[in-house]
């Protein structure tokens, strides 16, 4: 079992700095009022009328979606300031489709500083990389992210990322595979935790910064979370933090809890697997694990049950756990039974035939063309 130990000595970079900044209180805030909106019996008052005027003529709203993201907005103010910041957005790159999905989903962005507040923040994030596309979905994921400090949350998130990742295209991935990123800043606060978790586990730093690249998503989860899945796969399964296979058995298992594993577990078990075999398929296909229990079943029931297999020969053929049942490895073993039926191909074995690429399979069922003509078709058929 893995145990937690103090290890500053080994810091993969000092984040004292960062954090300074991460929880500081937002710099930014948008122009409208933080007041209550008015109720939905009341009518509209005049800015808000205006509000919704502008968002027909100017962004070719319907008046059903114009009035529903009016109500978005507490207090609108006068709309020559959204005639600033549509003019940002296009300078900045923006299409006027663009424009109109942004506010339809964010439409108090029309009410921000265009020069002050808008246009800095977009440069930021458009020079380290993203699209305007990648910037929007951004955006709709962290609906607050203008209104977050320029400089006290957004540049040192970005280059603590830098820092960690080794280049902008590593962190413009890591940002979009986690999106939320900049959600809170307690989701800040548990990814930089976890990266301290790790540095404490011993890994080096090329291989944190690979694996949180892969694994961004799962970073804003608790220090906790993220304990449990590492002891469990050193712990329970035997496979060493310095084996190669040992974070990609944790992206394998990483969307499921401790308990459902267990489970899964228990169903090999079933099937006559042992702890050994167990810890040894795990090793050399992680995504055993990452099936649902009646893909398991169903999978095994096959194998072990029609055709035969032991647990000890399974665990040599780690590939038959990766492959669709239905697409795959069940109408390649009907050809492969035809091919023997007819003395054809006998020196062939199921786990051959199901890993050839489809190209390769489809050449060698064209090799028996005039043994048996049907043969191509009635494969290429069943599995459309």
């Amino acid at each position: 079992m893995i145990n937690l130990r103090s290890h500053g000595g080994r810091a993969l970079f000092s984040i004292h700095h960062f954090k300074s900044h991460l929880f500081s209180s937002l710099s930014s805030s948008p122009l409208s009022s933080s007041s209550k909106p008015p109720s939905l019996d009341q009518p509209p008052s005049p800015k808000t009328t205006d509000f919704i005027n502008y968002l027909i003529k100017t962004l070719g709203f319907s008046k059903e979606s114009a009035i529903s993201s009016s109500s978005k907005v507490r207090r609108p103010t006068a709309t020559r300031n959204c005639d600033s910041v549509i003019h940002t957005l296009r300078n900045c790159g923006f299409n006027d489709d663009q424009i109109k999905d942004l506010v339809l989903w964010i439409p108090k962005v029309l009410f921000y500083r265009a020069n002050e507040t808008l246009e800095p923040k977009i440069r930021v994030f458009l020079e380290l990389g993203l699209s305007v596309a990648d910037l929007i979905s951004l955006l709709k994921r962290n609906p607050n992210l203008f209104e977050l400090g320029l400089h006290s949350r957004i540049i040192p998130t970005i280059d603590y990322l830098k820092t960690l990742l080794g280049s902008n295209e590593r962190v413009v991935e890591t940002i979009n595979r986690s999106r939320w990123l900049f959600s809170t800043s307690i989701a800040l606060k548990m990814f930089t935790a976890n990266v301290v978790l790790l540095q404490s586990y011993g890994f080096s730093n090329e291989k944190i910064g690979k694996f949180v690249h892969k694994n961004a998503r799962h970073f804003t989860q608790a220090p906790e979370w993220l304990t449990s899945k590492l002891n469990w796969i050193e712990g329970k399964q035997g496979i060493s933090r310095d084996s190669n296979e040992f974070f990609r058995c944790f992206h394998a298992i990483a969307s499921s809890s401790i308990s459902a594993m267990d489970k899964k577990m228990e169903v090999y078990k079933s099937f006559g697997f042992s702890d050994n075999e167990l810890s040894l398929l795990f090793k050399n296909q992680p995504y055993c694990l990452a099936l649902s229990e009646d893909t398991i079943r169903d999978k095994l029931s096959f194998y072990m049950e029609e055709l035969g297999y032991t647990s000890s020969y399974l665990v040599t053929c780690p590939s038959l756990f990766s492959l669709s049942l239905e697409k795959r490895v069940k109408p390649r073993n009907e050809v492969l039974k035809i091919l023997k039926e007819r003395m054809l191909a006998e020196s062939k074995s199921l786990i051959t035939l199901v890993n050839y690429p489809e190209l390769r399979f489809l050449d060698f069922l064209r090799s028996f063309e005039d043994e048996v003509p049907s043969l191509y078709e009635t494969y290429v058929n069943s599995i459309r």
